[in-house]
């Protein structure tokens, strides 16, 4: 008899349960689920025409055209409902794949005066292997192509490896001919990249965008730094570095992606845990160690499948309902600048959940968005830290440097603490205190620092005189 009522309490419970799963997900989605699924709205209609496809395809054999490639790559996983990797396996579409390490491959950008570097090593750049050679025209190709991310919704990564090594011999090729030629190159590659960060809607692509600036700013501030500053380069610094937008600092269309791959994975029960087991993405690892993210920081936002009871996934409407109100928060919180992001806890509203809410969807899923924003913040704080060693450079009759990092305005404070950046004489650098908010001197491990060039505008000597040699005069 003790079994038997046992036995009858569990089909009741799992018949309870049952019903209650199915019951919530057959639920009319609110507004604002449903705004968060809507794609993107895009005006590129030429496929061979967005920069987007030229960059799936960019490794493709020299003889095929990269954005065919690249278009037939994303109708693949757009097929599958983009629930599969590109597949770069295909005959010839990796044949200009590389194969060493980053640092490994010339130019350095180690050099402590890089336009030397490249000057020396001209005759090495301009006889390069029809293999490089692929790249950097067609990197130059790309550079003049409009772009538009379409990898919104999908898993797919794109390879991006052979990109950053076209995008270095780019700069190097035109700084061994001539720095003008070099800073034009630099502004228009920037130029590009930042349209990238600001129209992103993959973290990936906005990750990215950000290894490319971060590389692009390390050149211009060693060009800052030399003794003897070109005049070209410190006229076009300012412009080539000036701080994030709003838009470029937005996480808006990557935060509404990770959510629409979680609803649609759930709803296709297509990700589980034979994803989870599985060895991390190439692509993503590659990227997390380029922007020096931590090595899960991609996985750490991508929505696992939830086990809360006899193995079963159990999601409901709710708890996807309480994921649009949480991402619909950080999208606010990050547009709006906040130092902080809002954590799900503090939305989802425990109380509000019965017995049956809390046993279908425990504990949660936290995607962790931390790194990501600090890795923006960073970027912002060496695009302001690049144009504060342009205005350093300028004569100025201010006596200190603290009170010109003041005196140039909010625009140009330290992102980390919303204060002027700050000045290490000892070490001739200016720094942002980085993501721990705290003034380590000027510590590269810790803080964000370049070297600094300070130029005094003297009192003029005629002033000087007067001052000492005019006496008052009586009738």
């Amino acid at each position: 008899m003790k079994h038997l009522v046992i036995a009858l309490v569990l089909i009741w419970a799992v018949f309870q349960l049952s019903s209650y799963i199915w019951s919530s997900k057959g639920q009319s989605p609110s507004p604002l689920f449903t705004r968060l699924l809507e794609p993107p709205q895009y005006r590129l209609t030429n496929p061979s025409e967005n920069g987007y496809f030229y960059l799936l395809g960019f490794a493709a054999e020299a003889t095929l055209d990269p954005a065919k490639v690249g278009q037939e790559m994303w109708l693949e996983i757009t097929s599958a409902r983009g629930r599969g990797e590109f597949d770069y396996e295909k005959p010839g579409r990796s044949n200009l794949q590389i194969q060493l390490p980053i640092e490994q491959i010339p130019p350095s950008w180690d050099s402590e005066n890089l336009v030397s570097e490249f000057r020396n090593r001209r005759g090495r750049i301009q006889t390069l292997s029809d293999h490089e050679r692929t790249l950097l025209t067609r990197y130059e190709r790309w550079l003049a192509m409009p772009f538009e991310d379409m990898g919104f919704g999908h898993h797919g990564t794109p390879r991006f490896a052979e990109v950053f090594v076209a995008h270095r011999l780019y700069l190097a090729d035109g700084f061994s001919r001539q720095t003008t030629l070099g800073m034009q190159r630099l502004k228009q590659d920037m130029r590009m990249w930042r349209n990238v960060l600001r129209d992103a809607t993959t973290i990936a692509t906005k990750v990215m965008a950000q290894i490319v600036i971060t590389d692009d700013l390390r050149l211009l501030s060693n060009l800052l730094s030399q003794p003897a500053v070109d005049q070209t380069v410190l006229a076009m610094a300012s412009n080539i570095a000036s701080p994030l937008t709003a838009a470029e600092a937005s996480f808006h269309w990557p935060l509404r992606h990770q959510f629409t791959l979680g609803v649609h994975e759930d709803e296709s029960g297509t990700f589980g845990a034979e994803k989870q087991s599985q060895s991390l993405n190439p692509q993503e690892q590659w990227l997390a160690g380029m922007a020096r993210l931590p090595d899960q920081a991609f996985h750490q936002i991508s929505h696992p499948r939830r086990h809360s009871f006899l193995g079963i996934p159990l999601q409901t409407r709710e708890t996807w309902e309480m994921y649009a109100t949480y991402y619909d928060a950080m999208i606010h919180a990050t547009e709006a600048g906040q130092s902080t992001l809002p954590k799900i806890h503090e939305l989802a509203g425990a109380a509000r959940h019965g017995f049956l809410e809390n046993l279908v969807s425990p504990n949660s899923f936290e995607p962790d968005w931390d790194p990501f924003q600090h890795q923006l913040r960073e970027t912002d704080a060496r695009l302001r830290l690049a144009s504060l060693q342009a205005v350093l450079q300028r004569p100025s009759a201010q006596n200190t440097v603290p009170n010109r990092l003041a005196q140039v305005g909010s625009g140009y404070y330290d992102p980390f603490s919303g204060l002027p950046m700050l000045w290490s004489p000892t070490q001739q650098k200016i720094y942002s205190v980085g993501k721990d908010r705290y003034d380590d001197g000027g510590d590269p491990i810790f803080d964000i620092s370049v070297p600094a060039i300070v130029s005094h505008k003297p009192a003029p000597k005629e002033s000087r005189a007067s001052t000492t040699t005019r006496r008052p005069t009586h009738r």
